[in-house]
């Protein structure tokens, strides 16, 4: 019996070098750069076995997750010449600890390594640190250290030297990290290069929030992760009003104790990161942000749209209570161009475009899907503010012939260059309505596209006196016959046009 377990252990190591032999001898022939042993179950054994190997020269990317690995293989592997040119190592998944770290970062064979995984190992504050100081890792882009212990133990001592130059992503999500952590990571300075971070998952409350806001060394920050803490009013505030976080982009704090006057603060600051995300000399396109009223609202409060020419807030989930909040920025007067489209500010929200000065020097305006029906119609219409438009889309909202009577009898719209009414429903009469008013003496794009118009539609267009200055006209997806077209064709009008589209 005894034999017999002294020599398992031989037979089952013979096997896995075997094994590992004969993955190895696949990539060396095929001189594949990826080696991946993931879910292998190397162990420390397999682990020492692989960094004795010595022609692995042309691997750039190790995975080893899964591999019940400990510090002493990481040690191994640490001290392979062979494993010189290593960009990536994967090591998720394993339980190495802050020896097996402080191998890594001692190590000078890896000073090539841009990407370091450890997620759900045993690294704790010591371990990390070393990592992030390591004189030898110099082109380390990117730490992942989710699912550690950081934070369990306060350490008395850290680290020598600066953080590593080149390290930009650092993620320390799900740890043990409080706020005295914070406080004591600050001082080491192991945050300055880092660009984004992640601290979401953590125990962090008010202290440690205010110390990430106050630091200078966070000067360069541009994505920071913080949700799921214990951050209330006061430490959400300070974020909020930080004046040493204005490089960021994104910013996460959703799953906090924060109230709604806290969530103003952090609106107007996400408003703030937005604008200077997406701001392009004086075109800010904010398409898809779910901004929500909230956004809407925080937009009007922003002095930042000052100057701002092209405003586009597609697909923001908002409604006309937003709009009005947006109405209200004295700062949006050199706005010419707005797009709205894909929100429901419906007939209230086309009320608060007619009404509001500040869209007064608008030239072109997107209202497509915004569920406007003839009486938002019939309040553009009237408007007196909106005189300077020379393009504006309609597409997709329940105008009908009714709203086209309401635009066709309108003195407003003489500067209107660009028309676009598809999928309105306006049908044959809305088509006579638009031929036979003599307001719209600029227009030289017309899109009635969708709109059920049949040949006697046609007739309408062929037989118009107006309309002079036409050049395109869209009538895709109709219902009028192609002997309909061919009769349109030979109109002398529409020889003069550049596109015609059936």
């Amino acid at each position: 019996m005894t034999a017999l377990t002294k020599t398992e252990p031989k037979m089952n190591t013979s096997k896995k070098n075997l094994h590992i032999v004969e993955l190895l001898q696949k990539s060396i022939i095929t001189r594949n750069p990826c080696l991946d042993f993931s879910y292998e179950r190397l162990g420390d054994a397999g682990a020492m076995f692989l960094a004795r190997m010595k022609d692995l020269s042309h691997v750039t990317q190790l995975n080893l997750s899964w591999n019940e690995l400990t510090n002493k293989g990481v040690d191994a592997l640490a001290k392979c010449n062979s494993l010189s040119s290593l960009t990536t190592l994967i090591l998720d998944s394993n339980k190495i600890g802050d020896e097996g770290a402080l191998a890594i970062a001692e190590s000078k064979t890896l000073g090539n390594l841009r990407i370091l995984t450890l997620t759900k190992n045993q690294v704790s504050d010591s371990g990390a640190l070393a990592i992030i100081k390591s004189p030898n890792l110099v082109q380390l882009a990117t730490l992942d250290l989710e699912l550690n212990r950081i934070g369990i133990e306060q350490l008395s001592k850290f680290p020598d030297g600066t953080a590593i130059s080149s390290l930009t992503r650092l993620n320390l999500r799900r740890n043990q990290i409080e706020d005295s952590t914070i406080l004591d990571w600050l001082q080491t300075g192991a945050f300055v290069p880092v660009k984004h971070l992640n601290l979401g998952w953590n125990k962090i409350g008010n202290a440690g929030a205010a110390a990430l806001a106050k630091s200078p060394m966070l000067s360069g920050l541009e994505q920071l992760i913080l949700d799921s803490n214990s951050i209330a009013n006061e430490g959400a505030n300070a974020i909020a009003k930080s004046k040493n976080l204005e490089s960021l982009k994104v910013l996460e704090l959703h799953d906090n104790n924060y109230d709604q006057s806290a969530a103003k603060a952090l609106m107007d600051l996400r408003i703030r990161i937005l604008i200077k995300k997406h701001l392009k000399g004086t075109e800010l396109n904010l398409n898809g942000q779910r901004l929500e009223n909230r956004g809407l609202k925080a937009l009007g409060r922003s002095e930042l749209l000052l100057g701002i020419k092209t405003l586009s807030l597609r697909n923001n989930y908002f409604d006309y209570v937003g709009l009005e909040a947006l109405a209200e920025n004295k700062h949006l007067s050199s706005l010419t161009s707005l797009n709205l489209m894909d929100n429901a500010i419906v007939n209230k929200g086309a009320i608060i475009l007619a009404e509001s000065e500040v869209f007064c020097g608008l030239k072109k305006i997107n209202i497509e899907n915004c569920g406007i029906m003839p009486a938002g119609i019939l309040a553009l219409a009237k408007s007196k503010n909106l005189k300077s438009l020379e393009e504006m889309v309609l597409n997709k909202n329940a105008i009908k012939a009714k709203g086209i009577q309401h635009l066709a009898a309108s003195k407003n719209f003489a500067n209107l260059k660009i028309l676009k009414a598809g999928d309105v429903s306006i049908g044959d009469l809305g088509v006579k309505t638009l031929v036979l008013s003599q307001n719209f003496t600029s227009l030289e794009e017309l899109h009635l596209n969708g709109n059920s118009i049949t040949g006697k539609g046609l007739d309408y267009l062929h037989d118009t006196l107006n309309l002079n200055a036409l050049k395109k006209i869209d009538l895709r997806r109709n219902q009028f016959r192609y002997e309909d077209c061919i009769f349109l064709s030979d109109s002398p009008r529409f020889k003069n046009l550049k596109v015609v589209r059936f």
